[in-house]
């Protein structure tokens, strides 16, 4: 990730360096894992609602029965997230975060079955006027989000509360599955922007006063990465959102997706942030935009906190290490 200092037609700012090299992937692999996810998808939609959540966590469950590593980071990071709890209640948060991404999963995966007012009597808004603030400056909004509750719903569902929006998305190495992410993502207008050199799409949609969504709670590469406390260890972070904030002026708006059972949602806004409270901060550009990814992930880890189930602790957030 750089800045490219110049004119402002010629200044860039690079979500990554450069997509990370990966093995060719066979032709048949792709097919068949598309063969796969359109038998599996196919068997939830003849089940009714309530069944086919059902279904999405004894799947859920099945599959980090086998997937013992992912199991063992999901255990690891909860019971040093919250040394306070006992085993037995760290236990009960791995599986009920088992079982709540089975079933954000599956909604996900049934919504090109679901019409607008569907998708708006799923998902309610709360702390919507702190959108709307931020849309009102003029400069454009980026919406901080994380791997919560069922955060492809609730990109869904921001996307129809004026224009639809830009979620920036890391592309499947299957092309065949992504194209049937990028239908979810898209049935309802949203225009999603792909990762890797993204940045040229983004600033483009801020000067146009749009909002680009963007999660930044998973790790990256250390060459790529600045470390804020995280649940009180050092976590690796992109700074893009930070330098692309600085940059325009946009303002910051948190937003989770709550899962509140049955299928339902609540996208709850939280107050805006700011590039002034950065800026007035200090002068020294690399201190401004490690304070400013420290608040994100600071606000991410505050909502967290509340629901701790209901975030992706499967992922090795803390793989990358600091060199010293």
């Amino acid at each position: 990730m750089s800045v490219a200092s110049g004119s402002p037609d010629e200044e860039r700012v690079e979500l990554e360096s450069a997509p990370v090299p990966r093995k060719k992937r066979s032709a048949i692999r792709n097919r068949l894992e598309h063969l796969s996810f359109s038998i599996g998808s196919g068997g939830l939609r003849l089940l009714p609602g309530a069944a086919a959540s059902a279904a999405g966590r004894g799947l859920a469950r099945l599959y980090f029965a086998l997937a013992r590593s992912r199991a063992r980071i999901l255990r690891e990071n909860l019971a040093a997230a919250f040394p306070e709890r006992t085993p037995e209640q760290i236990q009960s948060i791995a599986r009920e975060c088992v079982a709540n991404f089975g079933t954000t999963l599956v909604d996900f995966l049934e919504t090109p079955r679901l019409s607008k007012e569907d998708l708006l009597r799923s998902v309610t808004l709360d702390g919507e006027k702190n959108f709307e603030e931020a849309l009102r400056r003029g400069k454009g909004v980026f919406l901080l989000s994380a791997h919560f509750g069922s955060w492809e719903m609730g990109a869904l569902r921001a996307g129809l509360i004026g224009d639809p929006i830009s979620p920036v998305v890391r592309p499947l190495d299957n092309p065949l599955l992504e194209a049937e992410l990028a239908r979810r993502r898209t049935h309802f207008g949203n225009r999603i922007i792909a990762k890797h050199y993204a940045a040229k799409e983004i600033l483009r949609a801020i000067r146009q006063n749009r909002t680009v969504a963007i999660l930044i709670d998973q790790n990256v590469i250390i060459e790529e990465a600045i470390f804020v406390p995280f649940f009180g260890r050092p976590a690796a972070t992109t700074p893009s959102l930070a330098l692309l904030q600085l940059k325009t002026g946009a303002a910051v708006v948190p937003v989770f997706t709550w899962p509140e059972g049955g299928g339902r949602y609540r996208l709850r806004f939280e107050p805006p942030i700011f590039a002034d409270e950065f800026e007035k901060a200090s002068s020294d550009r690399s201190e401004r935009v490690h304070a400013a990814t420290a608040r994100y992930m600071a606000v991410t880890e505050m909502v967290i906190r509340q629901k701790p189930a209901a975030w992706f602790w499967m992922h090795n957030r803390w793989r990358t290490r600091p060199r010293d």
